[in-house]
């Protein structure tokens, strides 16, 4: 028995079930009971080890049910915020739960709150406009810090038994009481791009968040990210968020700290070939040897490595040497891993002692293990 891999399946497990029984667990969702109990997953029903139903696990998605508790707790707030009188506000999800490339079951929520009052609007503008310029508020930020300021008050008024955290910079956590999940609470607004005012498509639409700490507003572009990661999953057969979970995964339960967000990682993935995505679903354990060679060739190039953009193109992936040193850091988890796992279909493995050999056996059986 591989102990390292027993214990990372472990971690596993206890990542994709929920930390704890709430009656808050299944309020307001129509399942069976069943459904909320830790069940065996699919992925651990095949495979020859632990090491592989761990490469298997980290790749799938966490169970629809709880990723629905998520996306519920998100939204009860949400109809919280648009139904009030006081300030007229839309709501968006943002983050690694809508995109389902989470790797938690009681995943955190972020929760866009969007004054619909005003927008930044980018010059030139397009025409034909519908934009009021004579009624806009005198300064986008200040209006920006009356939004956060009536979140903070009117929050703990709709959930008096949950605990309403008003220190972030960025946002307001909430959590406990009713709540199975913390949702963070962002307040912000509308930037209409060129690009946007043309297409009228959301994922051309940035917005600004207030930074309370600093006194400033910071402008993202979370639309733009999360509709090309699902293009870029679409078009590589589903494979690209798998990819991600994968490295996500990893780095999670790597011994060292790796300095790679599930932002950055997604970055990477997005410019991983489509064609070295798409494995066969029969052999889905090909796709670690794609990831760990698509690793290298970042590893062995500096200078294409850290040109790379991110999908919404407002910085470099790896904008810090830091970031690309932990590309090698992950991908020696990877190839540990991709070992590990051949090693449960190939018990000649051992016994090979020169290391660029026993890899290249490691890769081929990895290729050619089929898994139903």
């Amino acid at each position: 028995m591989n102990t390292k891999y027993t214990n990372k399946l472990d971690k596993l497990r206890a990542r994709r079930t929920p930390r704890t029984k709430s009656a808050s667990l299944s309020a307001g969702i129509a399942m069976d009971s069943a459904d909320l109990r830790p069940a065996l997953e699919s992925f651990e029903e095949k495979g020859k080890g632990d090491a592989t139903r761990y490469a298997l696990g980290c790749m799938a998605e966490v169970p629809p049910q709880y990723t629905a508790i998520s996306l519920r707790d998100g939204n009860r707030i949400a109809d919280q915020l648009t139904g009030q009188s006081e300030f007229k506000v839309i709501t968006r999800l943002q983050g690694s739960v809508p995109l389902n490339i989470h790797i938690y079951a009681s995943s955190d929520v972020d929760l866009l709150v969007l004054a619909d009052w005003f927008v930044n609007v980018k010059l030139p503008v397009v025409p034909p406009s519908t934009y009021d310029f004579a009624n806009g508020p005198a300064s986008s930020f200040d209006e920006l810090v009356k939004l956060r300021s009536f979140c903070e008050r009117f929050l703990p008024t709709k959930y008096p038994a949950a605990d309403v955290d008003t220190s972030g910079a960025k946002s307001i956590a909430v959590s406990g009481g009713s709540l199975a999940r913390k949702v963070d609470v962002v307040p912000s607004y509308w930037v209409d791009t060129v690009e946007y005012q043309q297409s009228k498509l959301e994922i051309h639409r940035d917005v600004a968040i207030l930074d309370k700490v600093k006194k400033e507003t910071v402008v993202n572009r979370p639309f733009m990210h999360m509709g090309l990661i699902d293009v870029k999953d679409t078009s590589s057969n589903g494979h690209a968020k798998r990819a991600i979970r994968l490295l996500k995964c990893l780095s999670r339960d790597a011994d060292v700290d790796i300095a790679l967000s599930s932002f950055d990682i997604a970055g990477l993935i997005y410019h991983m070939p489509n064609a070295e995505l798409s494995v066969n679903p029969f052999f889905p354990l090909q796709l670690l040897d794609r990831v760990d060679l698509y690793l290298r060739r970042l590893e062995s190039n500096y200078q294409y490595a850290t040109s790379l953009q991110t999908p919404d193109g407002t910085r470099a992936v790896l904008d810090s040497s830091e970031k690309f040193f932990a590309v090698a850091m992950l991908r020696q988890e990877l190839t540990e891993a991709i070992d590990n796992v051949a090693g449960e279909y190939n018990d000649t493995l051992p016994f090979i002692f020169d290391r660029s050999r026993a890899l290249e056996a490691a890769r081929k059986t990895l290729n050619e293990t089929l898994i139903y």
